[in-house]
């Protein structure tokens, strides 16, 4: 027995998403690959934290619900900001910028204040990491790939930037255009 088929009629809409205006740029999607690279450390920060709770315990310096938390905070921002530079939300690249900013902040005080000196507040170790000139260039790079990524023409056209730009250029009592 053969079971009917149901078509929707003529003069219903159908629920199509609208395909995207512009193809995501291969710079877009390097980015994408940094964001989640840092967020699955950052999961897996938070995931060994807690496995792994007893015995961070029982060391001295910074506690485990501090690489707990932190890992959850940069886990779930970079979960977010995922999400919104793979679909090119309008508001991607500015939390891009602010995450890329605050990312690095949050690194070098990690490293400068509580790898060094954890909580006891005693230097066990100099105050900068041994490899510190490759982790300045590295994060000296990523901003600048970062900032120079966001203002090409191609990722502006992929996230609507040049639409919201071109909006806030125009003046209120313009009516000419």
């Amino acid at each position: 027995m053969d079971t009917p088929e149901t078509t929707i009629p003529p003069d219903e809409p159908r629920a199509v998403p609208a395909p995207s205006h512009h193809p995501r740029p291969f710079r877009v999607t390097l980015l994408v690959l940094g964001v989640l690279i840092i967020t699955v450390i950052n999961l897996v920060r938070l995931v060994y934290s807690i496995r792994d709770w007893d015995f961070l315990s029982s060391w001295p310096g910074v506690s485990p619900l501090y690489i707990a938390v932190t890992g959850l905070i940069w886990t779930l921002v970079g979960a977010g900001l995922l999400w919104g530079l793979w679909t090119g939300k309008i508001w991607a690249p500015r939390l891009m910028h602010a995450v890329a900013l605050t990312y690095a902040l949050y690194y070098w005080l990690d490293v400068v204040f509580l790898e060094s000196h954890g909580v006891s507040g005693t230097a066990s170790t100099a105050l900068l990491p041994v490899n510190w000139p490759f982790a300045v260039g590295v994060t000296v790079v990523a901003l600048a790939y970062t900032e120079w990524t966001l203002t090409r023409r191609k990722v502006k056209q992929y996230f609507h930037q040049d639409e919201l730009e071109a909006s806030q250029t125009e003046t209120p009592g313009d009516n000419s255009g």
